[in-house]
């Protein structure tokens, strides 16, 4: 089957590891080609939050193919990016990056360096910045968030500020796959197993 005869479920994301009934559940929301690897996070106490592999991530006529570079170029033109910039000819699994152990952040680094700066996103919504512009007309007092875990320099060095609402995490790993016509689910499933495998128990 390929990855363009799938259709957008569209169910909000939501943290599994609270669900004793998770795998039925990720059968449920959790688009063909990425269940499996929804699955095996859950097996290792790994939280994903968002994820997405259908019809609608192939790049369309008169429409790029996102990388990371485009994307800071087009926030630096004040173009608004959302979550969904991700997904711009790529399929992709969202892991909540706070809830991650040193040890799985250390290799999440470790394999933007080796797979690319486009296969692994580390994500930081605009949430705050956003309701503390709200605020400042109205002289209200503003947001403060501090991250002081032992890989945040690192995290802000590399991050990209994307736009989506605080029902998600305020940072996040985005696991990207470039996918095309010809892309089936079978060649995504295996290349977010192989993934997720290289990942630890997180404890």
């Amino acid at each position: 089957m390929l990855v363009k005869d799938v259709k957008r479920i569209g169910k909000v994301g939501k943290n599994l590891l609270k669900n004793k009934d998770a795998n039925e559940i990720i059968e449920t929301i959790i688009e063909k080609p990425l269940q499996k690897a929804c699955k095996d996070c859950k097996a290792k106490n790994i939280e994903t939050v968002m994820s997405s592999a259908n019809k609608n991530n192939l790049v369309r006529k008169n429409k790029i193919r996102i990388n990371k570079k485009e994307a800071i170029q087009r926030a630096n033109e004040g173009k608004t990016q959302t979550f969904l910039t991700a997904g711009r000819g790529y399929a992709w699994l969202m892991l909540n990056y706070n809830t991650l152990s040193d040890e799985n952040r250390k290799i999440l680094f470790d394999m933007e360096k080796e797979l690319g700066e486009d296969s692994v996103w580390f994500v930081k919504s605009n949430y705050i910045e956003v309701m503390n512009k709200m605020r400042k007309p109205f002289r209200l007092k503003q947001l403060v968030e501090k991250f002081d875990d032992t890989y945040a320099e690192k995290f802000k060095e590399k991050q990209l500020i994307l736009m989506y609402n605080n029902r998600y995490p305020r940072r996040s790993v985005f696991l990207r796959m470039p996918i095309e016509e010809t892309t089936t689910c079978e060649e995504v499933e295996q290349y977010f197993a192989k993934v997720i495998e290289r990942l630890a128990p997180n404890i």
